[in-house]
């Protein structure tokens, strides 16, 4: 193992979704609690080099709550490292932020020759030459930064090659062609360094998705692990779930929870310790939440029958009832005081096609025995066929099933309808 002055360290962060909520819930409390964790474990570490691998707010737009958080917390984080901001930077621990696909480019980079100047990076466009050179011990990393890859952000990288350079993807290429494309370029320059560290914002294939991996999922932007192999540590944002890849290519996943489905893993950064010989060091940081996120199922009856609460907990509840519980949030809000969803399986049945015993709801398939053997009439049919209908669209709206409160606030202007109708 070489000596601890010609190793490297990093902390590694990525998809804080700063201005993110929870249905209604701001999560703004949450996460100052896990930024303030950050920037102590910071401290402590003392690190060459943070990094930040995309998708730092929820939004393209962010709220200026959520601005304003991402301000405090590099200062909080520039004051921790080691160095001062006055100093000369050869020997300042230094911040290097990329956007995602979340992000936009041009609000992260907002002033970014002023962050600069204190040993913050703040790198939108993908650029030939490492967007920084850490040098420690007589040996030169060169770290390189491959935001989310747009259409326009591959064509704006075209524009940019030195004339006559060939370009292997077209314009209109895939994910991987354009990402092959771009490291086809930067690659010739890895010999100049002893270190090539990537900072990239993609989902590489073959990683493992978690229920908040929704927005730009898919087949078609799916990349393949072997377009990092030339590079000795790559540390990837996107996917919120943390994982290895290989032992040198990571995600280092959110810190704190995004969804109810990310609950029950834990959540933190990556400490990583790399050498100009031998594998990294990697250590997962582990961060404790303001509050955790919690799933609870169960039938109305059950959930309503205990006595205890869950007072600091957000909590998604899944009844499993076979038919719908009007009025059931604000009665299950009373146990769970942080209660942020309901969601029935009644409903999603409906909204899968299926009726709530399983039955398919098509109206020109219910014959008159079938409507008998469920209990329903003509009428009943075509309400629960709308109920369908909506929670199908909102379902596609969403992208998640429909809250409790939302099917029961649509039911009710069902019932004046057909009132009127009647």
């Amino acid at each position: 193992m070489p000596t601890t002055s010609k190793i490297f360290k990093l902390v590694h962060i990525s998809d804080l979704h700063l201005g993110k909520s929870l249905r209604s819930q701001d999560l703004a409390e949450d996460q100052a609690y896990v930024l303030g964790q950050i920037v102590r474990q910071a401290e402590k570490l003392a690190p060459d080099l943070v990094i930040i691998s995309g998708d730092v707010f929820d939004r393209s737009i962010p709220s200026e709550s959520a601005q304003t958080m991402f301000g405090r917390f590099m200062a909080d984080l520039r004051r921790a490292l080691p160095g001062q901001a006055r100093s000369a930077l050869r020997g300042q621990a230094r911040i290097l932020v990329i956007p995602g696909n979340h992000d936009s480019p041009r609000r992260i980079a907002f002033a970014a020759e002023l962050f600069e100047a204190v040993g913050i990076y703040l790198v939108s466009e993908v650029r030939l030459a490492p967007a920084l050179v850490l040098e420690k011990g007589g040996k030169r990393a060169a770290v390189w930064a491959l935001p989310f890859v747009t259409h326009g952000a591959y064509h704006e990288f075209r524009r940019n090659l030195p004339e006559g350079t060939p370009v292997d993807a077209p314009g209109d290429g895939s994910m991987a062609e354009r990402m092959a494309s771009i490291i086809a370029n930067i690659r010739p320059h890895f010999g100049e360094y002893d270190l090539n560290i990537l900072v990239a914002h993609c989902y590489v294939r073959g990683a493992a998705l978690t229920e908040s991996d929704t927005a730009f999922i898919g087949g078609t932007e799916a990349v393949p692990a072997s377009l990092f192999d030339a590079f000795d540590y790559v540390a990837l944002g996107h996917l919120h779930r943390m994982q290895a890849l290989s032992p040198k290519m990571w995600y280092s996943g959110a810190p704190m929870a995004m969804s109810f489905g990310d609950g029950g893993s834990e959540k933190g950064f990556l400490y990583t310790e790399l050498g100009a010989k031998g594998p990294a060091k990697i250590v997962p940081v582990i961060l404790e939440p303001l509050r955790a996120f919690r799933r609870v199922r169960g039938t109305f009856e059950q959930l309503t029958a205990e006595s205890s609460t869950l007072d600091s907990d957000y909590v998604e509840v899944i009844l499993t009832d076979a038919d719908p519980v009007y009025n059931a949030f604000n009665e299950l809000a009373a146990r769970f005081p942080n209660l942020t969803s309901v969601r029935q399986e009644a409903f999603e049945k409906m909204a899968a096609g299926t009726g709530f015993d399983g039955l398919p709801v098509d109206e020109a398939r219910l014959d008159t025995e079938n409507r008998q053997a469920l209990g329903l009439s003509h009428e009943d049919t075509r309400h629960a066929a709308a109920l369908r209908d909506f929670a199908s669209f909102a379902r596609c709206i969403l992208e998640e099933p429909p809250p409790e409160e939302m099917m029961q606030a649509f039911e009710s202007l069902l019932a004046e309808a057909e009132q009127e109708l009647a």
